[in-house]
């Protein structure tokens, strides 16, 4: 098995396993609602279920946010990529790219940085109990998984913009 397919099967299952986390976090979000307010409407009130919600919330957010990393779909203000044509388009692409992955790593680190102080601190939620740290870790999860997808399209970018032919073409990365 050669270095390609093995990145391309890493890919896939980063893909795969964050698209699983977000879906299964969405539905839980959405029973979490609805069970409050049948429970609400019974005349049950389920206290402190924003908890629970904030949690799950959180995750489906954070995998959101890191798969428009991977779509790259965020909004962009890339007004000077539409007037620029060739190699200065190709080195402000590659400036872009560099910039935000260094920007998400710098952002990771801030999290990794908030998960050690929730662990050192024993943060808990309230009413409920639930560790703060597993909320917040869906925010350093999130900013990893959004670097590794920034850094594969930065070295695709560089490569581009020296001229030759990139790490894999950008419908092959984006596959699945």
């Amino acid at each position: 098995m050669n270095i390609k397919k093995i990145g391309m099967i890493l890919w896939k299952s980063l893909l795969y396993t964050q698209r699983v986390v977000m879906i299964v976090a969405g539905s839980v979000t959405a029973l979490i609602v609805f069970g409050q307010l049948v429970l609400r409407e019974v005349g049950r009130p389920f206290a402190g279920y924003e908890e629970y919600l904030l949690l799950f919330a959180f995750w489906m957010y954070m995998m959101g946010s890191s798969h428009g990393s991977y779509e790259k779909s965020q909004i962009t203000a890339d007004i000077l990529n539409r007037i620029l044509k060739g190699r200065a388009k190709a080195i402000l692409q590659v400036v872009a790219s560099i910039l935000t992955f260094v920007l998400c790593l710098i952002f990771a680190y801030w999290a990794f940085t908030l998960v050690q102080w929730s662990l050192s601190t024993k943060a808990v939620s309230s009413i409920h109990g639930i560790p703060v740290v597993w909320g917040q870790a869906s925010i350093f999860v999130g900013l990893v998984v959004s670097s590794v997808y920034n850094f594969v399209y930065m070295i695709r970018d560089v490569m581009e913009a020296l001229g030759r032919p990139a790490i894999a073409p950008a419908a092959g990365l984006r596959e699945v």
